[in-house]
């Protein structure tokens, strides 16, 4: 049983914007926990009245 090649290349092309997507997804969330750091850190106490508020 010969292998179809269409199917190998379409499981690559899959495979490969699978792992891009992933890739973005990563560097998005970096960028936004790098985001939440920076405004945590110049507004300590605001976001942890916040997390107060969503506490309750």
């Amino acid at each position: 049983m010969n292998p179809n090649p269409l199917s190998d290349r379409e499981k690559a092309l899959e495979n490969q914007y699978i792992r891009e997507k992933e890739m973005q997804m990563a560097k998005d969330r970096a960028a936004a926990r790098a985001q939440a750091s920076k405004s945590s850190s110049s507004s300590q106490g605001q976001g942890q009245q916040e997390a107060n508020k969503e506490s309750k």
